[in-house]
Protein backbone atom coordinates (compact mmCIF):
# COMPACT_ATOMS: atom_id res chain seq x y z
CA UNK A 1 0.00 0.00 0.00
CA UNK A 2 2.75 2.56 0.83
CA UNK A 3 4.42 1.44 -1.97
CA UNK A 4 1.62 2.51 -4.41
CA UNK A 5 1.27 5.80 -2.70
CA UNK A 6 4.87 6.62 -3.47
CA UNK A 7 4.43 5.52 -7.26
CA UNK A 8 1.21 7.69 -7.56
CA UNK A 9 2.90 10.70 -5.64
CA UNK A 10 5.99 10.54 -8.24
CA UNK A 11 3.80 10.48 -10.50
CA UNK A 12 1.89 13.47 -9.53
CA UNK A 13 5.36 15.01 -8.90
CA UNK A 14 6.79 14.23 -12.84
CA UNK A 15 3.10 15.66 -13.97
CA UNK A 16 4.12 18.92 -12.25
CA UNK A 17 7.72 19.04 -13.17
CA UNK A 18 6.61 18.27 -16.93
CA UNK A 19 3.88 21.38 -16.72
CA UNK A 20 6.46 23.64 -15.57
CA UNK A 21 9.18 22.51 -17.83
CA UNK A 22 6.21 23.25 -20.91
CA UNK A 23 5.39 26.63 -19.11
CA UNK A 24 9.21 27.95 -19.10
CA UNK A 25 10.10 26.69 -22.70
CA UNK A 26 6.92 28.48 -24.14
CA UNK A 27 8.06 32.05 -22.29
CA UNK A 28 11.60 31.33 -23.34
CA UNK A 29 10.09 31.08 -26.79
CA UNK A 30 8.29 33.80 -26.67
CA UNK A 31 10.86 35.95 -25.33
CA UNK A 32 13.14 35.15 -28.13
CA UNK A 33 10.10 36.00 -30.46
CA UNK A 34 9.76 39.41 -29.06
CA UNK A 35 13.16 40.60 -28.58
CA UNK A 36 14.06 39.39 -32.67
CA UNK A 37 10.92 41.90 -33.59
CA UNK A 38 11.87 44.31 -32.00
CA UNK A 39 14.16 47.08 -33.48
CA UNK A 40 16.94 48.73 -31.06
CA UNK A 41 16.26 52.56 -30.97
CA UNK A 42 19.77 53.55 -30.53
CA UNK A 43 21.46 51.30 -33.33
CA UNK A 44 20.88 51.15 -37.28
CA UNK A 45 18.53 48.87 -38.06
CA UNK A 46 18.77 45.94 -35.20
CA UNK A 47 16.87 44.36 -33.15
CA UNK A 48 17.33 43.80 -29.39
CA UNK A 49 18.75 40.61 -29.75
CA UNK A 50 21.48 41.60 -31.44
CA UNK A 51 22.25 44.95 -30.21
CA UNK A 52 24.73 45.75 -26.94
CA UNK A 53 23.44 49.26 -26.38
CA UNK A 54 22.58 49.86 -22.70
CA UNK A 55 18.83 50.36 -23.89
CA UNK A 56 18.82 47.51 -26.24
CA UNK A 57 19.89 45.41 -22.67
CA UNK A 58 17.33 47.56 -21.03
CA UNK A 59 14.17 46.61 -23.02
CA UNK A 60 15.56 42.78 -22.77
CA UNK A 61 15.33 42.61 -19.25
CA UNK A 62 11.95 44.47 -19.50
CA UNK A 63 10.37 41.66 -21.88
CA UNK A 64 11.97 39.28 -19.90
CA UNK A 65 10.31 40.64 -16.76
CA UNK A 66 7.00 41.33 -18.28
CA UNK A 67 6.98 37.80 -19.63
CA UNK A 68 7.09 36.25 -16.49
CA UNK A 69 5.02 38.72 -14.49
CA UNK A 70 2.14 36.66 -17.46
CA UNK A 71 1.42 39.15 -19.96
CA UNK A 72 1.26 38.26 -23.21
CA UNK A 73 2.55 39.17 -26.29
CA UNK A 74 0.15 41.62 -27.94
CA UNK A 75 0.32 43.64 -24.21
CA UNK A 76 4.18 43.98 -24.57
CA UNK A 77 4.01 44.71 -28.05
CA UNK A 78 1.34 47.77 -27.59
CA UNK A 79 3.55 48.85 -24.46
CA UNK A 80 6.65 48.79 -26.22
CA UNK A 81 4.43 50.87 -28.79
CA UNK A 82 3.15 53.17 -27.08
CA UNK A 83 6.81 53.87 -25.22
CA UNK A 84 8.70 54.28 -28.01
CA UNK A 85 6.44 54.82 -30.85
CA UNK A 86 5.29 51.62 -33.50
CA UNK A 87 8.83 52.29 -35.29
CA UNK A 88 10.23 50.14 -32.76
CA UNK A 89 7.81 47.29 -33.86
CA UNK A 90 9.96 45.72 -37.50
CA UNK A 91 5.80 45.33 -38.15
CA UNK A 92 4.26 48.45 -37.19
CA UNK A 93 0.78 48.57 -36.93
CA UNK A 94 -2.19 49.36 -39.88
CA UNK A 95 -3.64 52.81 -38.29
CA UNK A 96 -3.83 56.24 -38.96
CA UNK A 97 -0.22 57.18 -37.70
CA UNK A 98 1.18 54.90 -40.11
CA UNK A 99 -0.93 55.13 -43.59
CA UNK A 100 1.96 56.80 -45.18
CA UNK A 101 4.24 53.86 -44.55
CA UNK A 102 1.50 51.11 -45.68
CA UNK A 103 0.18 53.43 -48.49
CA UNK A 104 2.95 55.28 -49.55
CA UNK A 105 4.75 52.81 -51.96
CA UNK A 106 1.39 52.58 -53.74
CA UNK A 107 0.67 55.99 -54.13
CA UNK A 108 3.98 57.04 -55.44
CA UNK A 109 4.05 53.59 -57.98
CA UNK A 110 0.37 55.06 -59.33
CA UNK A 111 1.89 58.56 -59.82
CA UNK A 112 5.14 57.50 -61.57
CA UNK A 113 2.87 55.40 -63.47
CA UNK A 114 0.33 58.23 -64.32
CA UNK A 115 2.99 61.04 -65.56
CA UNK A 116 4.78 58.42 -67.38
CA UNK A 117 2.02 57.49 -69.59
CA UNK A 118 0.58 61.10 -69.62
CA UNK A 119 3.59 62.03 -71.14
CA UNK A 120 4.20 59.27 -74.25
CA UNK A 121 0.37 59.71 -75.10
CA UNK A 122 0.64 63.46 -75.15
CA UNK A 123 3.22 63.60 -78.01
Amino acid sequence: MKKNKFILALLVFISCISFVVADENKNIKLYHKLINEIRCMVCQNQNIAESQAPLAIDLRNKIKKMIEEGKDEQHIKQYMADRYSSFILYKPPFNFQNIMLWLGPFIFFILVTYLLFRGNFNK
